[in-house]
């Protein structure tokens, strides 16, 4: 038996274990005394004090309630926690990303906040964000904080090219060309590691929708997607490793000088700044390439409630508190994140841009964008083996190992077959 086979059956029996638990009758509550489990995913140490006072806040105003906190590194969070459902021992709370999150989903294995939560308060969220948390017509978590993807230019490269900045995703090959051709430097680094990819076939004029056969992926479109990757690889605008490495290689590149963009959050500024403080005059802040079409990409860290807990109208009442209009403006000021309740963007901390100020015109321009902006890439069933058939068949027309009309219809066959087998 293959190594491969063996995993997709430990995963069966997982996944068969998480449906048992999830579905499993929670126990009665035998105590005055509720202690609520609240895992976050690394936000400490940065954020212990304005977490640690916020828990002690709401336990102030709830002398009933108490609340446990975990914070669990990014690289660990799927693992420990489909090992605490599969033991029955899931946290109450959990801060997932919304990949995850629908997966959990797929199985039945979260409390639906629409249960619990008032109309008044579902209303203060981005509505695009609230929605993009629903699969097969059920909710299933609820937005947290949010991040917009901008543009981070070293101005010193483009002026070295004597190259424009891309006003366009599609200009990029053209631009890319005349840098690596007259400094040997690449420009842009799309990263597979994740969904940017299915995010730009969106950005390019495609569909990708839970309402339609096959998510909704057509022939030309898939196709222009196809020609645009191809087009960067040939072109020299990409290093050759942008098939195998992920994000982070393009930070590297970008700290080292090597690449002329990145599409990213704000936040890494400061990390920028702390690995490359050299770097920090070159660089120019501007707004994410096809942010004047209004088709920017809005990403959302999620907060969940298993099935498990014994305490779902409390574990609501927490997730409430803590993504409160009030408590999110106080978290933006810690950390550069963005709230997801439209109304902490009219407070006066939101509204002050110095314009020579890099971080801020960066936090104005993902504000703008969150403004305009959707969720681009909705929770999809079996998103893992959909993602796979995407990067497999992107990958092989750069490299010319299939003609793009013959990647264009496997990649188009394996989403309705992988589509099929979801339902």
């Amino acid at each position: 038996m293959t190594p491969k086979r063996l995993a997709a059956i430990a995963g069966s029996v997982l996944i068969l274990a998480l449906l048992w638990q999830a579905n499993k009758e929670p126990p009665d509550e035998i105590s005055d005394k509720t202690e609520i489990e609240f895992w976050t995913m690394q936000l400490s140490p940065i954020l212990d004090e304005y977490i640690l006072s916020s828990i002690a806040e709401y336990e102030q105003q709830n002398p009933g309630i108490t609340v446990k906190w975990v914070d669990v590194a990014w690289a660990d969070m799927e693992r420990k926690l489909l090992a605490s459902v599969a033991a029955g021992t899931a946290p109450d709370i959990a801060n997932l990303n919304p990949q995850f999150s629908s997966k959990l989903a797929e199985f039945n294995a979260l409390e639906d906040p629409t249960s619990f939560l008032s109309p008044e308060t579902i209303a203060t969220y981005h509505p695009a964000v609230w929605d993009s948390n629903r699969l097969d017509g059920k909710y299933f978590g609820v937005p947290w904080y949010l991040s917009a993807t901008i543009a981070i230019y070293n101005q010193a490269i483009f002026e070295q090219a004597g190259a424009p900045y891309p006003d366009s995703l599609e200009e990029i090959p053209k631009i890319g060309a005349q840098i690596q051709e007259s400094i040997g430097k690449y420009t842009y680094f799309p990263s597979f590691d994740g969904g940017e990819a299915m995010e730009n076939y969106v950005l390019l004029g495609g569909e990708i929708s839970n309402d339609l056969p096959g998510y909704g992926l057509s022939n030309a479109s898939i196709d222009r997607l196809l020609r645009y990757y191809s087009d960067l690889y040939e072109s020299g605008s990409v290093p050759p490793s942008v098939l195998i490495e992920g994000h982070q290689k393009a930070i590297d590149l970008f700290q080292s000088g090597e690449l002329a963009m990145l599409l990213t959050g704000m936040q890494m500024l400061r990390t920028i700044e702390i690995n490359s403080p050299q770097l920090m005059e070159d660089i120019v802040v501007k707004p994410h390439p096809n942010a004047d079409e209004g088709r920017t990409n809005i990403a959302a860290m999620n907060l969940v409630v298993p099935k498990q807990t014994r305490y779902p109208r409390d574990a609501f009442d927490f997730v409430a508190f803590m993504s409160s209009p009030e408590k999110q403006i106080e978290m933006a000021k810690e950390v550069p994140i963005l709230p997801s309740t439209l109304r902490s963007l009219q407070n006066e901390f939101f509204q002050v841009v110095d314009q020579n100020d890099k971080y801020e015109m960066a936090r104005a321009f993902s504000i703008a964008q969150i403004r305009r902006g959707d969720v681009l890439l909705p929770p999809l069933e079996n998103y893992s083996r959909l993602r796979t058939a995407f990067i497999l068949h992107t990958h092989r027309a750069m490299l010319g190992e299939l003609s793009r009309e013959d990647a264009t219809d496997r990649l188009i066959s394996d989403w309705k077959n992988i589509s099929r087998s979801g339902k």
